[in-house]
């Protein structure tokens, strides 16, 4: 049972609302997928288990700019402190920064399988549906302060601090706008020069309502106001919202003692790190979410999410053999998905890991999965035959020993067009192919079970399954333990005490090719 099960066990399915937000300060770097794909996971389950389940994803589109991406900071320093709604546009076509941001993330979340309702939340405070949560959380500042002081020892705070900030009529700014009062119908403010370090607000001072949209909640109030707003229950966080005395600990605090209301499900999720570092869009660090796409097709780049469970740090650098390698993983759980299919997953532990690379694969759904099994082309194979100037359908049909299918050839040259990517962007420059003839000492019995294998390698089909068939019958012909029998094979063939599934290789380098090398002496 995979970690997504384990968690809708717990719900004995009973409808959820789900809820996960974004905060549409620039591009999404890669990092910012895990938290809504987790989530989308988990609603497709609960989801399948009560249909009343509902998803919404919240676009936290009334936070203030406090920080900008190296490419944008020129243009836009002077929109600092400005909420992220009343910031033009980078793009032409777009109401504001914030819908230009949300709009692009939308579109990568949805080509890997997202469904949610989207929310806005500038939307939200404007309809007044915040409106009943600012007031309580005014009617409560003293209470909320001292939540601030026990849990995470806040002493910066004065006494005449008020949980809200309201947009400056004058300057149009958010952030740099501090409430000292609030009388029960208007708040009372001061636009201040040095509130921030990053803005400086323009000095003015007055009284206004603090609902309809003049003002916003702080995050650590805005959080669980959203959760009472919503009514939601499950709303998960990266580990840095649950250290002790960080944001999870205070929203927990301020639903039992301000908001009375329900806490959702406890759900902190460990980091995606790009080459061991956190990414974050305003240092460069990291991919774009929106390339994710164009290095990975959409189910491969879901499945490197959902195949990691989420108290795991995941991490990925498409550099090197990191991209081969999640094809490899993809490939495997497709394969226990379709003997899922067939009913020949195994009784056992055997059987236990393979029902979980099904659900992996199923839960990696973004297109429709094939009914029937199907051949689908090694990405490392592809990779070499495009080097050696193959033709990809040739190989692969006599590889399958029939023509492909239809849907068999779309898979093909989705793969080689990925392929290509790669090889262009990431492959790193060592050769995969040229293997040469080793001169490794090998034993007596090792020298007899390959001279055994390219005897019968001689009326082998091209057809991998009747290869790999041939290579464990030798195996068995000659009594030799299978692993000094592989150490053997592929220090013959590659060079090194591993290398790909048997049948692939030997295809790849040719039958004849391969019986030559197996019949050498020059060991």
């Amino acid at each position: 049972m995979i970690w997504v099960d384990r968690i809708a066990k717990q719900f004995e399915g009973r409808a959820q609302h789900v809820d996960d937000m974004f905060t549409p300060s620039g591009f999404a770097h890669m990092g910012s997928l895990r938290g809504p794909i987790l989530h989308d996971v988990i609603y497709k389950v609960l989801h399948s288990k009560n249909r009343d389940t509902v998803f919404t994803y919240v676009f936290n589109d009334f936070d203030t700019i406090d920080g900008l991406p190296p490419d944008l900071k020129e243009k836009f320093s002077p929109y600092f402190a400005w909420p992220l709604s009343k910031a033009p546009s980078p793009v032409d076509g777009y109401k504001s920064f914030a819908e230009y941001f949300s709009s692009d993330f939308k579109k990568v979340l949805e080509s890997l399988g997202f469904q949610a309702n989207y929310i806005s939340s500038w939307n939200m405070y404007h309809e007044g549906k915040f409106n009943e949560v600012i007031r309580i959380a005014l009617d409560n500042k003293e209470k909320i302060l001292e939540i601030y002081k026990k849990i995470a020892g806040y002493k910066k705070k004065s006494s005449d601090w008020h949980p809200l900030q309201v947009i400056c009529p004058k300057c149009g700014k958010l952030g740099t706008t501090k409430v000292t009062g609030w009388d029960g119908e208007l708040v009372t403010f001061t636009c201040e020069p040095r509130l921030v370090t990053w803005a400086a607000g323009c000095g003015y001072s007055g009284s206004i309502s603090p609902f309809d949209g003049n003002g916003k909640l702080p995050w650590k109030v805005d959080w669980p106001a959203h959760w009472k707003v919503l009514g939601v229950t499950f709303e998960g966080a990266g580990k840095d919202h649950a250290s002790r005395g960080g944001s999870y600990d205070i929203a927990f605090a301020l639903c039992d003692e301000v908001f009375h209301s329900v806490r959702p499900y406890y759900f902190p999720y460990e980091f995606f790190l790009f080459g061991g570092k956190k990414m974050a869009s305003s240092k460069g660090i990291g991919l774009k979410a929106r390339d994710l796409t164009t290095i990975l097709p959409p189910e491969i780049a879901r499945f490197l999410i959902v195949r990691i469970p989420p108290q795991k740090t995941l991490e990925f650098n498409p550099i090197g053999e990191a991209i081969p390698n999640l094809f490899d993983e993809y490939d495997r759980c497709m394969a226990a998905y379709f003997d899922k299919q067939e009913g020949k997953i195994p009784a056992g532990k055997p059987g236990e890991v393979l029902s979980d690379f099904a659900r992996i694969y199923e839960l990696s759904e973004v297109r429709l999965h094939p009914k029937k099994r199907i051949s689908v082309p090694r990405f490392r194979t592809v990779a070499n035959l495009i080097k050696n100037k193959t033709d990809l359908t040739s190989f692969f049909a006599k590889q399958k020993g029939s023509k492909l299918t239809l849907e068999e050839e779309k898979i093909l040259k989705e793969r080689e067009q990925f392929v290509e990517v790669y090889l262009k962007n990431y492959a790193q420059d060592k050769p995969t192919i040229n293997y040469k003839l080793q001169t490794t000492n090998f034993s007596a019995g090792q020298k007899e079970f390959l001279l055994l294998l390219a005897k019968n390698l001689k009326s082998a089909k091209e057809n991998k399954e009747d290869i790999q068939k041939i290579v464990f019958d030798s195996i068995k012909q000659s009594g030799l333990n299978p692993r000094d029998a592989f150490r053997a094979f592929y220090q013959k063939l590659t060079g090194k005490d591993f290398g790909p599934k048997a049948g692939d290789l030997i295809l790849e380098q040719g039958i004849d090719a391969v019986i030559s090398k197996l019949h050498s002496t020059s060991n």
